[in-house]
């Protein structure tokens, strides 16, 4: 038996401890079952051991998985940005490109149709007292533009005005209309017309023949 106060080992028949005099009897523990007792408790503590073990590994792990996995994106991340960056670049360049060749065409259209005297009509009174009006058609294309419109009005070759520079704007329907500062002694025979952009550089002339009465003539 052992002595349940100091541990001391004693015959199973001895009623008091050998060592502490402990009295033995009811108190007693078997050797055998003291035995078990400690290898439990000791199997117990050794398991403890060994969960504390496994959750500080897997905190550990985990805490690494989810470093990495933060890291993997900042990284993602930074990479994308240029790429974005350069989409970005590019969508404006395609932009101004866009634009430019959109300009460009403009320009050109305006060189490849450059403004002109296409037709129109001269109209005098009934009386030589009336003034002439000039109807002078350009291209609607030409609307809202504004020119200088010069007229030389002449009768068996002698002038018969100053020849004016008028500042005219081309109407929606792409006409330009202007009149005699006065009225002529004889009915013209001949109008030159000179067509002028904003700056005075001329444009387009059109010599005109004419009979010399009255109402309207086209050309």
């Amino acid at each position: 038996m052992i002595c349940p106060k100091c541990k001391a080992e004693n015959s199973d028949s001895a009623k008091f401890c050998k060592k502490c005099g402990t009295k033995l009897e009811g108190n007693a523990v078997n050797h055998e079952t003291l035995i078990n007792s400690m290898n439990e408790e000791k199997k117990s503590n050794n398991t403890k051991i060994i969960i504390a073990v496994l959750i500080v590994v897997i905190i550990v792990l985990a805490g690494a998985f989810i470093y990495l996995q933060g890291f993997g994106n900042n990284s993602h991340s930074q990479d994308a940005s240029p790429s974005q960056g350069s989409a970005s670049n590019s969508a404006s360049s395609a932009d101004q490109g866009s634009s430019s060749q959109s300009s460009n065409a403009k320009s050109n259209n305006a060189q490849s149709n450059p403004m002109k005297i296409i037709s129109g009509s001269f109209s005098t009174g009934s009386e030589l007292s009336d003034l002439t009006y000039a109807n002078i058609f350009v291209g609607k294309e030409h609307a809202g533009k504004s020119v200088i419109l010069q007229i030389w009005y002449s009768r068996d070759g002698s002038t018969l005005n100053n020849g004016n520079m008028v500042p005219v704007t081309v109407h929606s329907d792409g006409y330009l209309e202007v009149q005699s500062a006065d009225a002529y002694a004889y009915y013209p025979d001949h109008a030159t017309i000179n067509l002028y952009d904003s700056n005075s550089n001329l444009l387009d002339t059109k010599s005109v023949s004419l009979s010399p009465t009255s109402g309207t003539q086209t050309f």
